[in-house]
This record gives structure tokens, sequence and C-alpha cells, in this order.
């Protein structure tokens, strides 16, 4: 299992996600949130492929690797860090 991380670790990443899933419905945004909030790479990614579907979820990465490219380059190394922790076996 990854490790799993908060939202305050990061502190622009909170807004980030919640700018890309702005349209969606409450309900599915919370379970977004919770799924995002709990990152385990692959099966996360799969979570998130049953949630919102396949295009829905690939428009999700594309929109928030859009949002990631304007923050600034410490920002994006922080980010990386963070999901690179969540895909690293104990």
């Amino acid at each position: 299992m990854g490790s799993v991380f908060r939202s305050e670790e990061f502190p622009s990443r909170r807004k980030m996600v919640e700018e890309a899933i702005k349209d969606l419905s409450p309900n599915i945004k919370d379970n977004v949130l919770k799924v995002l909030d709990s990152w385990e790479g692959v099966r996360s990614e799969e979570k998130l492929k049953v949630i919102l579907g396949q295009v829905k979820a690939q428009s999700l990465f594309k929109k928030i690797n859009a949002i990631k490219s304007e923050i600034s380059y410490d920002e994006q190394e922080k980010l990386q860090d963070i999901f690179k922790e969540s895909l690293t076996f104990d």
C-alpha cells in the first residue's frame, strides 16, 4: 500500500483539485476527494475510473496536469515527491 497524505501537507493541492472537479455533483466530488486524499497510485486511478468513468477520469487527470503546470517548479517537485511516496512499497 502507498502512503497516505493529506491536502494540508501541500496547501495548493486541495485548491488545484477543487478547481478540477468543480463541475461534478456534490456526492461525486466527495468521493473523488476521498480517493485523492488517500492516493494509492494505480489503485486510486482505477477507483476514479469506476466513479467517473474512463473518459471523465482521463479528463480529470488532464485538468490536474494542466493546473499543475501553472504552479511553480518547487511546488511541482513537492507534488511529484508526494506521488512518488504514495507509490513506494513498504
